[in-house]
């Protein structure tokens, strides 16, 4: 299995064991708020992260890429998501990133995102990577800008109006704060 470090991160698959704080985590509506199936009731918190999960673990395994546990590196403590998903209906790889409430605002989906861009290009040996978010998503903008990647159009995906940025292979700069290793 891989696993990545960053100066504060740890990307790694994710175990059954971290459903009960993943479920936490999507409890909060801010957590799901800009998701493409909107934000989850509390009630519906525990089954929605069962079904990423499961979805995640399956991604894996058709694709060989897919998207990872994020951790606190000091704490280890389960914090959110972050990697690389294949967009529905086309052959697009997209960068997708979400944190925990707690960890907003400190660079931390910047840094995962970075890290996930490594992967895509120097692992997986992706030739493009996208980002998507909805329009009004100041936030999530300034994450895909600050990671490289660059507004290319307004697209439907998802049943959504979104952003659509890119970052090719071409323009990619390694970030060499990330290291990628096996457990």
């Amino acid at each position: 299995m891989l696993a990545i470090e960053t100066a504060r991160l740890r990307l790694r698959h994710f175990i059954e064991s971290d459903l009960e704080d993943y479920a936490r985590i999507y409890a909060n509506p801010e957590y799901t708020r800009y998701s493409p199936k909107g934000a989850v009731p509390l009630e519906q918190a525990k089954e929605a992260s069962q079904a990423a999960y499961d979805y995640f673990t399956s991604h894996w395994q058709r694709q060989g890429f897919g998207v990872w546990a994020v951790c606190d590196r000091t704490q280890n403590k389960l914090i959110g998501q972050c990697g690389l998903n294949c967009l529905p209906d086309n052959d697009e790889v997209e960068v997708l990133y979400r944190l925990d409430q707690l960890y907003w605002n400190r660079g931390l989906a910047t840094e995962a995102t970075k890290a996930s861009l490594r992967y895509g290009f120097e692992q997986v040996k992706l030739e493009k990577i996208v980002a998507l978010t909805l329009p009004q998503h100041i936030a999530s903008r300034r994450v895909m800008e600050k990671a490289g990647l660059h507004y290319t159009k307004n697209a439907y995906i998802y049943n959504l109006n979104v952003v659509y940025y890119t970052l090719y292979r071409t323009e990619y700069q390694p970030d060499d704060s990330v290291y990628i290793f096996s457990v």
